[in-house]
């Protein structure tokens, strides 16, 4: 194999999967096959913008050594897929890796649920199933219709689709039967935003790319919200899975935001025999004459492990295998208006504040002329983010969490590569978002504010780059 060279982008990331070239959204069928996991995702090979979707396709033997594979399959002439291969799953069907997928036609509203099998163990060659496993149920008025996934309960195997309804209706997904892969059987809603829970927790015209995954003795449903035709975040239901009337209903009890960044979408999830991982795209946020000169757009976030805490909480946490792209590590203690100067990236970093009940602290990373500032309230758990930037054709942003109130510490970890920032707190609260660094290093500096007494204890290990395996 051999290891491609990356661009000399500052922007771009060294750790995070996506070709060198081109652009990339969603992740596709997270996969694991014979000793080796298989990431793919939506990708334009020839351009850094969202046209003449194929799935691309890497592959990684321990989730840090990653390789660039060939592209999987393209849209095709006279197929179901001419306009494109857009969003799915990957399954194993009875020994042979399946693409499920959505294959778009004259429009976004001609879209079928195709399929493509690999021919080989390495999954570079597909061919594809000439017909439909699925079309949009007759009788529904939809405004989207698209992003299969595929699941086992109790010996059955069935299939969701996002969807959403015309007219006001509101987002839902489909449910469908398919022990048989190549002809499925429509059952009906799963859920929609009708019920009060989900419309609470997950708000939208259209529920996007649906992963609907066990975890512990519950059951989690992860949609990407599509309202008023811009990509919002992506939030998470909890519930109960009922197949006891043979057909499976999903009950939610709870919810919130899978991540409050605003460089978070569409997130695929692997199961696997020890835990459960997950990928989701991060988008660019700069503006369009800086991606087209760049030549790439979108990256896959680093994996992350999902878990739930007691009270039926998302917790997700980066893949232990990071740990292992550690280097050396710098330890410094800054009390209140210090900072510390930060050795180049790539670049992980654990802080614990130390800090007062009744006192507000910041935590501020400046990257060049931007900088990402997170303020925790230990009284009432209450995390702001906001990020500043000094460019014309990009905006401030702001976002929230919340931890556990009436705290004294409070652990956070940061992971930093090129442009992406993925920041985790306490119970959950994570944000991922985008700071560019300008095309002439400056600096990186870590700032810390808080109350006379209160600290901030940082390491920084500095991560390298691995190469393909």
């Amino acid at each position: 194999m051999t290891v491609e060279p990356r661009t000399h982008d500052r922007a771009f990331p060294a750790l995070h999967v996506r070709p060198a070239n081109g652009w990339v959204n969603d992740p596709n069928g997270p996969f694991r096959w014979n000793g080796r996991y298989h990431l793919f995702y939506q990708h334009n090979p020839s351009a850094p913008v969202h046209a003449h979707i194929a799935w691309g396709h890497s592959s990684s033997a321990d989730l840090l050594h990653w390789q660039t594979e060939p592209v999987a399959f393209a849209p095709t002439p006279g197929h179901l897929d001419a306009g494109g291969c857009w969003s799915g799953c990957v399954t194993d069907d009875a020994g042979v890796p399946t693409a499920v997928y959505t294959g778009i036609g004259d429009s976004v509203l001609d879209a079928s649920v195709c399929l493509a099998t690999a021919d080989d163990d390495e999954l570079r060659s597909w061919s594809k199933h000439p017909t439909a496993a699925a079309r949009p149920p007759a009788g529904l008025d939809l405004i989207g219709y698209r992003d299969p996934f595929v699941f086992t309960v109790d010996g059955g195997r069935y299939a969701l689709v996002g969807a959403g309804l015309a007219g006001g209706g509101g987002a839902t997904v489909l449910l469908y039967a398919c022990d048989d892969l190549r002809e499925w059987t429509y059952l009906g809603p799963l859920l929609d935003t009708g019920d009060a829970v989900a419309k609470t927790h997950a708000p939208a015209d259209i529920w996007e790319c649906p992963q609907l995954v066990r975890l512990a003795d519950r059951w989690v449903l992860i949609v990407s919200l599509w309202t008023d035709e811009i990509l919002g975040r992506v939030a998470y239901l909890v519930g109960d899975l009922d197949v006891s009337g043979g057909i499976p209903h999903f009950n939610p009890t709870g919810g919130g935001l899978v991540d409050s960044g605003r460089d978070f979408y569409a997130p695929a999830v692997l199961t696997a025999p020890d835990r459960t991982l997950m990928w989701a795209w991060s988008w660019e946020d700069r503006s369009e004459p800086d991606v087209l000169a760049s030549g790439w757009a979108g990256a896959m976030t680093l994996p992350r492990e999902l878990t739930l805490d007691p009270t039926g909480r998302l917790i997700t946490a980066p893949a232990r295998e990071l740990h292992a792209l550690r280097g050396t590590a710098t330890t410094q203690v800054l009390a209140t208006r210090e900072s510390l100067l930060l050795p180049s990236g790539p670049l992980d970093i654990e802080i614990r504040l130390h800090v007062l009940p009744d006192r507000l602290a910041t935590l501020a990373l400046a990257v060049d002329d931007d900088e990402l500032t997170v303020t925790v309230d230990p009284a009432t758990g209450q995390v702001d983010l906001r990020r500043q930037v000094h460019h014309a054709d990009r905006t401030a942003r702001a976002a929230a969490g919340r931890i556990a109130p009436n705290t004294n510490m409070v652990d956070v970890r940061l992971l930093l590569d090129g442009s992406i920032v993925e920041l985790f707190l306490p119970d959950g609260v994570v944000f991922t978002e985008r700071l560019y660094p300008a095309p002439t290093p400056h600096h990186t500096v870590l700032h810390f504010q808080g109350a006379t007494g209160t600290q901030a204890v940082v390491t920084a290990w500095q991560l390298q780059a691995p190469g393909a395996r």
